[in-house]
């Protein structure tokens, strides 16, 4: 009997096909064929972070088997993470028929019963959550703006006592925002005051914190003071985000909080949490708790920003760009989505437009660095390495103190002076970045590399790729760097040993190979040396080195493809050096 792909489906989904099947066997196989590869081509999608098509493809095998609990499942999880989340609400009923305990079928119903003022409805639905709540401790912010909706402030500040951080900790801020904000809806303006000030002398330096406590401030009557405290933001942060929007004097009032809009926040955090794993495993988590964010407040500008970010992580570039459209031109985001939208159409092979974008930025707001950092990174990731320069001189003339964060700006510059053979002007920016900031691998590694290359400096050379290394002991490129230097000064035995351990980090990177064969070579392994030239050829070198591959795999190495040492002998460094 042939084995269709309709065998690789659960069986629960196989028997949910209509009874049509046995009785009409060729309508039932173009049914099942198309069942089949709906589902397939929905987690094919799935995998490739399209939750678009994903959702769509779900959708239509779900016609086609509307009563399978599976399907039913498939069918509201790319919902969830496509952002319909309207959508995925009219499957969570059918979802609780089968998981009555799901985190995510159950949320997203109290999602819709809190944008319809239900407070009573959306608690009574997270309180059906199972074991795997997958809103952790932070159940008790929400369920205390729920309260807060329901008028009963004593049971909001009793959920909120359950969770308050220890005085002076980081998280007392943001709690006590939301203290505030709830004093505020109850009408106790002078408890609100005081919980935004205690925030705002916690956390100086939280654009959120600082925002939300200013908004707070102006619907106390405290204008002056709130735009004094954004000002104050703006100039000690000039290369973050802009509050020109805010600070204007017909700048909107604040809109007074809201169960939705505080709800948003707490779900927001969530997501942040997520996307920050260091595993990086639960970015797409993170994409359905914004999408919930922004279903409960449309404007939630930080939340669309985050997004994008996730979009653009997971490749999805035309869906990035398309939630930083989302962000309004009065916000104090808005700046900071432009620049990212010139770096997202670069990518997408409208590098010109990106260009364009910037440069307009650049003459916009004379006063920012950002945008012409930005421009100087775009054009030197093209090798427009004369443009480059140019822009890096922008960025830094409009330098207003400098300081250890602007130590990859003067380390750029020093990458595309070097490139357009500026070596002394170069040297002088790799020297700043590490005057700013001395422990950067990449800068000690291109430095000290740069010397031994030219046979300058060669032992503090060697000593700064040795504490590159150090720093960066798993970095392939960095142990290349050393293994390199090593061969330049005529050392091949430690030569071999550093580009052996090169190449067992980054075994596809055609540079370090044919360094690895060259060291081969000198060594006497002549054999092992032709076998590495000719995996570097399969590596995709880059253009110029095709021909000089070609001519050590027939040759071998000699004058005329060889790099000669720069000094016979010197000195071995210490490891740890």
């Amino acid at each position: 009997m042939r084995r269709t792909l309709l065998t690789l489906l659960p069986a629960a989904l196989l028997l949910a096909l209509p009874a049509t099947v046995d009785a009409q066997p060729q309508r039932g196989r173009q049914i099942a064929a198309t069942l089949d590869g709906r589902y397939l081509a929905g987690r094919v999608a799935e995998q490739d972070h399209d939750y678009d098509a994903a959702a769509d493809q779900m959708d239509a095998a779900l016609v086609l088997a509307p009563n399978d609990p599976d399907l039913i499942y498939s069918a509201f999880r790319m919902r969830m993470y496509a952002g319909r989340i309207d959508a995925a609400a009219q499957l969570a009923p059918q979802v609780l028929e089968t998981r009555p305990g799901d985190g995510f079928a159950n949320l997203v119903l109290a999602v819709q019963a809190v944008r319809k003022g239900n407070y009573k409805a959306a608690e009574q639905q997270l309180g059906r959550i199972g074991s795997e709540n997958q809103l952790g401790p932070l159940r008790e912010y929400v369920i205390a703006w729920l309260k807060a909706g329901e008028k009963d402030y004593a049971a909001a500040r009793v959920a909120l006592g359950k969770l308050r951080p220890a005085a002076g900790e980081r998280a007392e801020a943001p709690a006590l925002v939301i203290e505030a904000q709830i004093d505020e809806m109850a009408g106790d303006r002078e408890a609100a005051e005081s919980k935004y000030r205690r925030a705002i002398t916690l956390d100086r330096n939280g654009l959120r914190t600082t925002i939300a406590v200013a908004e707070g401030l102006r619907r106390l009557g405290k204008a002056d003071e709130a735009r004094k405290l954004l000002k104050s933001y703006g100039e000690q942060h000039s290369d973050a985000v802009l509050m020109d929007a805010l600070i204007a004097p017909n700048a909107p009032m604040p809109k007074p909080p809201s169960v939705a809009a505080g709800i948003a926040e707490i779900l927001f955090d969530i997501g942040g949490i997520l996307a920050s794993d260091p595993r990086n495993q639960r970015a797409d988590l993170a994409l359905i708790f914004d999408q919930l964010a922004t279903n409960l407040k449309p404007d939630h500008e930080f939340a669309w920003l985050m997004i994008s970010s996730l979009y653009e992580q997971f490749q999805q570039i035309p869906k990035a760009v398309a939630a930083l459209a989302k962000i309004s031109p009065t916000s104090p985001l808005f700046w900071q989505a432009r620049l990212r939208m010139a770096a997202l159409e670069a990518q997408q092979d409208r590098f010109d437009e990106a260009i364009t974008r910037l440069k307009v930025l650049v003459a916009e707001k004379p006063d920012r660095i950002d945008a012409a950092l930005t421009l100087a990174d775009l054009l030197r990731s093209k090798e427009r390495y004369a443009e480059a320069i140019a822009a890096y001189d922008t960025a830094i003339s409009r330098l207003r103190s400098v300081d250890e964060r602007y130590w990859p700006v003067y380390f750029g510059r020093g990458i595309v002076l070097e490139r357009t053979k500026q070596w002394p002007k170069a040297e002088a920016d790799m020297k700043k970045a590490l005057e700013l900031s001395p422990e950067q691998a990449h800068v000690l590694n291109y430095l000290g590399y740069s010397w031994v290359d030219q046979g300058l400096h060669l032992e503090e050379g060697m000593k700064m790729l040795m504490r590159a290394t150090a720093l960066r002991p798993d970095d392939g490129a960095i142990t290349d760097s050393v293994g390199w230097a090593f061969y330049r000064v005529g050392q091949f035995d430690k030569a071999v040993e550093w580009l052996e351990r090169a190449s067992e980090q980054k075994g596809d990177d055609a540079t370090i190979t044919e360094h690895l064969g060259d060291a081969y070579w000198h060594v006497g392994r002549r054999r092992e040396a032709r076998f590495e030239w000719e995996r570097a050829l399969n590596q995709k070198p880059e253009k110029d080195r095709v021909p000089v591959l070609k001519d050590k795999l027939a040759n071998g190495l000699n004058p005329s493809n060889d790099k000669p040492t720069v000094y016979e002998k010197v000195a071995a460094p210490k490891q740890g050096g």
